[in-house]
């Protein structure tokens, strides 16, 4: 006859708690350290991070915003107020009223360079410690914190690629109106324009 030791079941339990958390945090820090060198990650070979390399065929915040305009009307653009370096890009949308009406409001969208642009978004990077994942699960305890430096995103000078990826992921102008006024072939290879406008 069978019969439940509840002590060797609770310690039984205890333990699959324990190993499910150290588990769980692995994981977690595994994801980290992922999610922070993705983002930093070269484009075609080009560092994203080097200002000459993604500066392409640099083009005026104006003249993006006018060729924007030509393309939809609807576009407004707006100098931050916080950041004098940014403009804000809206878009204005007949919304429903409660009286049953439609009134037009600015929706914003995001934000873009209000001075020279490059081709593509420079990425600046930092520097970040995050534990290493060697560390967990072993047996011998340390009070020793190896630490591993990771490469992670710290800020960006938004290329006017991204702004008409952007825009053609929120469906607001076409690959044609690209092609018409900007032109769609990059001035030199890029893996992100390629994979993203397909």
């Amino acid at each position: 006859m069978l019969v439940l030791d509840s002590g060797t079941q609770k310690d039984w339990q205890k333990a699959a708690k324990q190993e499910s958390s150290a588990a769980q945090r692995q994981d977690n820090l595994l994801k980290e350290i992922w999610s922070n060198s993705i983002t930093v990650k070269d484009d075609a070979g080009f560092d994203v991070s080097n200002l000459l390399a993604q500066m392409g065929k640099p083009m005026a915040s104006a003249d993006v915003q006018r060729k924007l305009k030509l393309v939809c009307p609807s576009l407004d653009f707006l100098p931050s107020k916080a950041d004098p370096s940014k403009v804000g890009i809206y878009l204005w949308k007949d919304m429903k009223q409660d009286t049953g009406g439609f009134k037009k409001e600015r929706i914003f969208l995001f934000g873009m360079e209000s001075g020279f642009m490059p081709e593509f978004s420079v990425l600046h990077k930092t520097k970040k410690q995050i534990a290493n994942p060697e560390l967990f699960g072993k047996d011998v305890p340390t009070r020793e914190v190896d630490w591993l430096n990771v490469d992670t995103f710290a800020a960006e000078t938004r290329g006017w690629r991204t702004v008409l990826l952007r825009l053609l992921h929120l469906r607001i102008i076409s690959e044609s109106d690209v092609e018409t006024h900007f032109g769609w072939l990059p001035s030199r290879e890029s893996e992100k324009w390629s994979t993203q406008t397909r």
